[in-house]
């Protein structure tokens, strides 16, 4: 009986193999058998994709790496993969995933591009499982032509998933916005917010809260935003930051708002007015300025603004560029943060950074000797001494320790806080007492300020505009002469037309 059951059996399957079903007869069987592999295999040899997808779930779950072997043999690009992930060895592993990406599997196309560093290869890789719909791959696709500075290779790509991902949709608007579609970008902003992006939501913040505005809006509106105190003495310093479009609007906000805040501060005669968001025709920026290299603008079409409304510094946000103090001016980019703007901020009465300088840098200010933080060693003593003397008028005993702002013409300097302070490193945002109150010393000495009259003054001068220069160098000396005796015959006058510009870098 059992004989002739196996003959049934053997018979069924010949014929069924005669009429072409053999394989699908494989299949069925394997779905019944406890251990399914041979059966499958057996199918899968013979082509169908059915067996190979199941021998390799089986294979899979099973984590049995004969089978996965056996399918890639057959060139089955999906084992690969898979076998990639039991592989301890992470030299076999990469090359798993690189035979799987070359046999058209997305995710590890996806994965593979993440190994690769090159521009090119990530790109191509990234691109070819983006065509096949793999949402990691589009997203990724996306960021990689956003951090080369390629939007309009990006956006096909936001556009695919920025139903789906909040920042996609995120990105995207600040696209459509700069692309002077505002209602689309608005409404990608209030997706991405809803989905609790925070960014958007600050975007949109500020979007409730200001405009773009002309020159000659500023000079009116601008009125309404300034500190009550802004002409007393409890603000030395008169800082009014501008920003030249959207994402540099939210970054100036952010600023604003932290410095608010910021306790640190709150003994400092120095005062913020709101930022004020420009139109894009009214300042002309550069992040080589003057071939420079560093961020800078054109702020001669603010100057009726800073005199109207006793502006003695400016803040300009700008959209890319290195951060610098250039006479009364700190220009900060969209990548700036709040540290950056406090290091810059101490600039302005003349600290100097506290990390080794360039060699050209390090030459012109530790030759001159006038950092507020810092004293050098000279053939006697220390040099300037009434920096010590002015520190030991403050805190006593006063102990000095290495800086390293010289270290690169070897001219050994020295400062009065063994701690790393922000002049030294702006994320350790560490100011000590003791420079709080040189500080403030310094906004009660305008003579030693840099005020943007002298920006002015300078840009005016070299656009060959006398009559201006004129009227912004009388400025620049009524201003260095504020709260001090009047010049006598004695003192004299300080004749400053070929001042140069004064630039810190962070």
């Amino acid at each position: 009986m059992f004989r002739a059951s196996c003959l049934v059996v053997f018979t069924s399957l010949t014929i069924a193999a005669d009429n072409g079903q053999f394989t699908p007869q494989l299949i069925q069987n394997a779905q019944q058998a406890a251990q399914p592999a041979s059966l499958l295999w057996k199918a899968a040899e013979q082509g169908s994709l059915a067996a190979q997808l199941q021998l390799h779930d089986y294979a899979e779950s099973s984590q049995d790496s004969y089978w996965l072997e056996k399918l890639i043999g057959l060139g089955y690009a999906p084992a690969a993969l898979t076998l990639s992930r039991f592989e301890d060895n992470p030299r076999i592993s990469q090359r798993l995933v690189r035979l799987a990406a070359r046999g058209g599997v997305a995710q590890a196309q996806y994965e593979f591009a993440l190994s690769r560093d090159d521009y090119s290869h990530r790109a191509s890789w990234l691109t070819a499982a983006a065509e096949q719909g793999l949402f990691e791959a589009q997203t990724a696709l996306a960021d990689w032509y956003l951090l080369y500075q390629q939007p309009e290779l990006a956006e096909r790509w936001l556009a695919e998933t920025a139903t789906k991902d909040p920042q996609s949709a995120f990105q995207l608007a600040y696209l459509r916005w700069q692309q002077g579609e505002q209602e689309e970008a608005k409404a990608l902003f209030t997706f991405a917010a809803e989905h609790d992006h925070d960014e958007a939501a600050g975007v949109l913040s500020v979007l409730n809260r200001y405009q773009p505005t002309s020159i000659s809006s500023l000079h009116s509106g601008l009125s309404a935003s300034l500190p009550d105190q802004w002409l007393t003495d409890q603000c030395r310093q008169r800082i009014q930051p501008v920003a030249t479009g959207l994402a540099e609007m939210v970054q100036a906000d952010r600023i604003y708002t932290q410095f608010k805040r910021d306790r640190r501060l709150k003994t400092l005669s120095l005062c913020m007015a709101a930022p004020q968001w420009l139109n894009d025709d009214v300042l002309q920026c550069d992040a080589n300025w003057r071939g420079q290299g560093r961020l800078g603008c054109d702020i001669r079409t603010l100057a009726n603004t800073v005199a109207e409304h006793e502006i003695t510094h400016l803040m300009v946000l700008a959209e890319s560029g290195k951060a610098n103090v250039n006479n009364g001016v700190m220009y900060l980019d969209v990548g700036d943060t709040y540290s950056v703007f406090v290091h810059e901020l101490a600039h302005f009465v003349g600290f100097v950074d506290e990390y080794p300088l360039t060699a050209g840098l390090a030459q012109e200010y530790c030759s001159r000797k006038t950092a507020p933080n810092l004293v050098f060693l000279g053939e006697l003593t220390y040099a300037p001494l009434e920096n010590i003397q002015t520190w030991q008028a403050i805190e006593f005993p006063i102990r000095l320790y290495p800086a390293r702002t010289c270290h690169n013409i070897r001219q050994p300097s020295y400062k009065p806080s063994e701690r790393m302070t922000f002049l030294e490193n702006h994320d350790a945002k560490y100011i000590p007492p003791l420079y709080l109150s040189i500080w403030q010393e310094r906004l009660n000495t305008p003579a030693v300020q840099r005020t943007v009259s002298m920006n002015l003054f300078q840009a005016f001068q070299r656009a060959r505009q006398s009559e201006q220069a004129a009227f912004w160098l009388e400025r620049v000396r009524n201003e260095q002469t504020a709260f001090l005796p009047v010049p006598t015959a004695e003192t004299g006058d300080t004749d400053l037309s070929d001042v140069t510009d004064s630039v810190l870098t962070p």
